[in-house]
């Protein structure tokens, strides 16, 4: 399976694989289907998301959580069902950019 088809069924169908579609769920599939293909994809997503944050030190996830609900936003923010389906939706476009970008620096 390709990045492409992950992030479309974790963007659309997030609950058929992990149960409740929460945003936890969503970047802990992230994390395993990374590590299952072992390329560090989500290290250098990490580094990416630091640098669109004048090199914050937090975790991608929060990074995505700030961009997603505004400076200062943590898993606090995340009170209902439509709250982690934004959260996921935003993760799903951010790592879409993210590979866009990987994709043309390597051409």
């Amino acid at each position: 399976m390709s990045w492409e088809e992950f992030l479309w069924h974790m963007d659309h169908r997030l609950g058929m694989y992990v149960g409740r579609p929460t945003y936890e769920r969503a970047f802990s599939a992230l994390t395993g289907f990374d590590l299952a293909r072992g390329r560090g994809e989500l290290a250098a997503f990490q580094k990416w998301m630091s640098a669109r944050h004048d090199g914050s030190n937090l975790a991608f996830w929060s990074l995505v959580l700030v961009e997603t609900f505004g400076e200062g936003a943590t898993g606090d923010c995340l009170v209902n069902d439509h709250d982690h389906k934004r959260a996921v939706s935003s993760l799903c476009r951010l790592f879409r950019m993210f590979l866009g970008q990987a994709s043309t620096a390597e051409r």
